[in-house]
């Protein structure tokens, strides 16, 4: 697998409507691009910029189908014009110290386009020669005025296949010391890591909805979710709900309902229900749908679980 990812601020003029746009522009790509087995878009809780998209790409051949596709290039035409600052990188789990080369030649075969300068593929080739993991910078986003948006800040780094890095995750009001390959998902950091196992590992596609956690209140699929992207958010998982013997709303009415059956996917759907009521989308059983909809329980248990949202909303606004 190749996961793909970008970084990115807009430009402080940048309207409600074209952020719409091009936000939209990208999460396009994923569900239109054959060889993007899965995506993510959403607020960036790094720190350093606003938002963040990750697209898992089977193989190279299909890394070039998404690169060339009509999708990604229309992406580029909307959103490139109007950031301000981007950084990319590339992370494969592939063991094979030539990939990362494989993927600066196939940069190199780009035709001159938006996002596809020259200066682009060199800082990409030297990054990417380290293997493992390849950040570099999109030169080419060019402002909409020479004069109204700052500079694009480049930055290039790479670590090379084996490394390790330290890094400090605030998890559950506790802040966790955890030892990571840049590659590792927040799940498996959590997991595999940490001992919190109530996070479940369902497709690992970013799919099931079973893995979903909470970064700063916000819900993000955290197999989709580097570990060190996660490292400025305060992450909420299933473990931290429960105040001592007291259980939360959502837990209490997924019990009282009988929302869940073999267990799988209700860590996530509870989590998931948690950001649904504080977000206000449980006007109607179909608000509550439409909302948990990224949430699939394999043994289709969703009345219970619409059932369960609603009661717990009410209770939550009491």
């Amino acid at each position: 697998m190749i996961y793909h990812g970008t970084r990115f601020t807009f430009q402080p003029d940048v309207t409600p409507q074209q952020r719409k746009a091009a936000l939209e522009s990208l999460r396009d790509q994923g569900r239109t691009i054959p060889s993007v087995r899965s995506f993510i878009v959403g607020q960036d809780h790094g720190g350093e910029h606003e938002w963040a998209a990750i697209f898992v790409i089977e193989d190279l051949d299909g890394y070039w189908e998404y690169l060339m596709h009509p999708a990604h290039r229309r992406a580029d035409q909307i959103a490139l014009p109007l950031i301000a600052e981007q950084l990319s990188f590339d992370i494969v789990d592939d063991p094979d110290p030539r990939l990362g080369l494989k993927i600066a030649e196939l940069y190199e075969r780009l035709p001159e386009g938006p996002g596809h300068t020259r200066r682009t593929v060199l800082a990409s080739m030297a990054a990417a020669t380290a293997g493992t993991a390849v950040a570099g910078p999109i030169a080419g986003a060019a402002p909409a005025t020479a004069e109204a948006a700052p500079a694009v800040t480049e930055r290039a780094a790479a670590v090379a296949a084996g490394v390790t890095v330290e890094i400090v995750l605030s998890v559950n009001g506790q802040r966790r010391r955890v030892v990571v390959e840049p590659r590792v998902t927040l799940l498996d950091a959590l997991r595999e890591r940490l001992g919190l196992t109530g996070t479940k590992k369902g497709c690992d596609r970013g799919e099931c909805g079973a893995c979903t956690v909470l970064a700063d209140g916000e819900r993000i699929k955290s197999c989709l979710t580097l570990a060190v992207m996660a490292r400025s958010a305060e992450i909420t998982t299933v473990e931290g709900l429960a105040r001592g013997e007291e259980l939360h709303p959502v837990q209490e009415a997924f019990i009282r309902h009988d929302a869940f059956q073999c267990g799988a996917c209700t860590p996530g759907q509870i989590m998931s229900a948690v950001a649904c009521i504080n977000e206000g989308h449980t006007g109607s059983e179909a608000e509550i749908r439409e909302w948990m909809s990224g949430n699939i329980c394999r043994c289709a248990a969703y009345q219970n679980i619409v059932a369960a949202v609603g009661d717990a909303a009410t209770e939550v606004r009491r």
